[in-house]
């Protein structure tokens, strides 16, 4: 499979490439890298991993990694990013818990396409990962669904995320735990437990 890549971005020690059709790494991308909540003994789940930066921040840390992503280019870019960087993350094909359904794991990682769009994004995968806030509520939905076993999951929100799409956010334990300023929206990263 011949790829082209269209940047190579350094996050601490990483080095990443960022394939074509790959959501590069940006200011929501950062932010939950450094807000994981992760100590390094967890089981994780990196739901549309993109290039690996969040899967591999937390292996990084020595958390056992599983990633997941519905795109095609994605899935080759984590794995020769963890390959890359010589990692070991485990990188499967799927839309979200679709190939991880039943699993347990201790942190689930997600930072979603959130911006609102177009009601139905383009077919290009890079307007798929950044215009498709209807994406959140499907997450949302099958965490509660029991798709699969968790304890925690942390996600990225925008002010500019369409509520409707948060509803579900209700049913949950919700914790902001980071919070950054950009231009024209503030980016959030959520801890969900799940509602005792």
């Amino acid at each position: 499979m011949g790829v082209a890549v269209r940047d190579v971005v350094r996050y601490g020690r990483l080095k990443l490439l960022v394939f074509e059709n790959v959501y590069p790494p940006a200011e929501d991308s950062f932010l939950l890298a450094e807000h994981q909540g992760v100590s390094g003994s967890e089981r994780v789940l990196d739901v549309g991993t993109g290039c690996g930066i969040q899967g591999l921040s937390a292996a990084e840390k020595g958390c056992e990694v599983i990633a997941t992503d519905i795109n095609p280019a994605a899935v080759h870019c984590a794995r020769w990013n963890a390959h890359l960087n010589d990692m070991n993350v485990d990188v499967r094909m799927g839309d979200l818990f679709e190939p991880v359904r039943g699993e347990r794991f201790d942190v689930v990682l997600f930072n979603p396409p959130y911006l609102p769009g177009r009601e139905l994004p383009g077919s290009d995968p890079i307007s798929r990962a950044t215009e498709d806030p209807a994406v959140i509520r499907r997450f949302l939905k099958g965490l509660l669904r029991g798709e699969i076993r968790w304890d925690e999951a942390r996600i990225v929100v925008s002010s500019l995320t369409p509520k409707k799409y948060l509803k579900p956010l209700q049913r949950f334990e919700v914790e902001i735990v980071a919070e950054e300023p950009l231009f024209f929206e503030k980016i959030r990263v959520l801890a969900l437990r799940p509602s005792r």
